[in-house]
């Protein structure tokens, strides 16, 4: 994997191709989630500043039994960073604990589901950035928490890996987490968050779990 501050958001697109699961709402081609974000409270209290809120379009081609239609699926991704020290590395500071969140819309079609997002658990998304990034190296799984995210007590669980640093060319060891989906109106929201052990230690979990706490979401 290539770790950079558009890390997370190649990662929401990795996840995103999967799209679909939950309720039928097929009346129209094009499906939009509403934006999820971190509120700014959480962010005072973590020291995080926001980085992109953006769209990400996806078209899949659904079918069965010989029809098929196009679906234009619009996701929105929000994603915030902070500089941690590396002096492991050379480096005073550098903006690489990286934490996106990401909102998918429940869709089915056919009578199928074309999203698994809402049914994947935490080792199955991790898969997916792997397969997305075989750069991403020697992913353990080494323990799991619950935050409360919109509402919904959620299993978060946390991995120990190795990823490049494009900014200097180094590989280093990572901490990634990621929160199961949750249901929330009509969409998925999920969370991703990646950041440097130095010294085999980390020290953004607390960080993480305010971010995740503090995630907002409108529902149409």
């Amino acid at each position: 994997m290539t770790f950079t501050r558009r890390y997370i958001l190649a990662t929401g697109a990795a996840v995103g191709t999967g799209l679909g699961a939950g309720c039928t709402r097929l009346a129209e081609d094009r499906l939009s989630s509403t934006p999820a974000v971190v509120d700014d409270e959480a962010l005072a209290e973590t020291g995080y500043g926001e980085y992109a809120v953006d769209e990400l379009v996806i078209e899949r081609t659904v079918g069965r039994f010989g029809l098929k239609r196009t679906l234009e699926v619009r996701n929105w991704y929000a994603e915030y960073d902070r500089a941690i020290p590396l002096d492991a590395i050379g480096l005073t500071r550098l903006q690489a604990a990286v934490v996106a969140v990401l909102s998918t819309p429940r869709v089915s079609a056919f009578g199928r589901s074309f999203n698994p997002v809402g049914e994947y658990t935490t080792d199955e998304l991790v898969e997916l950035i792997q397969d997305r990034y075989d750069e991403l190296e020697v992913v353990e799984r080494v323990g799991e928490t619950s935050v409360p995210i919109l509402g919904t007590e959620t299993t978060v669980a946390w991995y120990d890996a190795r990823a490049r640093l494009v900014e200097v060319g180094s590989t280093l060891d990572v901490a990634v987490q990621v929160s199961e989906a949750v249901e929330h109106g009509d969409d998925f929201v999920l969370c991703v968050a990646v950041y440097p052990r130095v010294g085999g230690l980390e020290t953004e979990s607390d960080a993480v779990r305010t971010l995740m706490a503090g995630i907002e979401h409108e529902q149409e």
